[in-house]
């Protein structure tokens, strides 16, 4: 069963110990929403595939909130095929978001395709946060 939620109305008043929002989920992929200052952080867990691409490309056009920077975390993926290697090369390099916390699998497969991720400074900053609101 797939369940597609709308995005939390965008709110200057966003509470600091704000939960997860599901955007998406199915079978096998689950994306969860958290607004921060300036950023949208979009989480990808579970796999990528022809399956469930297309849903993935609509739901993270959707994620975007006017000037605020796109942060897609990728630390959860188990499996991305080549077509969502390409969706996410794309989305970064239209400048539409960036990629975080990627693994050394998903690094090599991105240099061997030739697939610029947008990787940058903010690469791990993402799950220290993370650690930080669970320590």
């Amino acid at each position: 069963m797939t369940i597609h939620s709308g995005i939390p109305e965008s709110d200057d008043t966003v509470p600091h110990d704000i939960v997860d929002a599901v955007l998406y989920v199915d079978r096998q992929l689950r994306l969860t929403y958290r607004p921060m200052p300036g950023t949208t952080l979009v989480r990808l867990i579970g796999e990528i595939d022809a399956s469930n691409r297309t849903a993935l490309k609509e739901t993270l056009t959707r994620a975007g909130h006017g000037d605020d920077r796109l942060l897609i975390d990728v630390g959860h993926l188990r499996f991305i095929d080549t077509g969502g290697m390409h969706l996410l090369a794309k989305l970064c390099h239209t400048g539409a978001a960036c990629v975080v916390n990627v693994p050394p699998s998903m690094r090599r497969l991105a240099n061997l395709l030739g697939l610029p991720l947008g990787v940058d400074a903010l690469d791990g900053a993402v799950e220290h946060d993370h650690q930080l609101r669970r320590g």
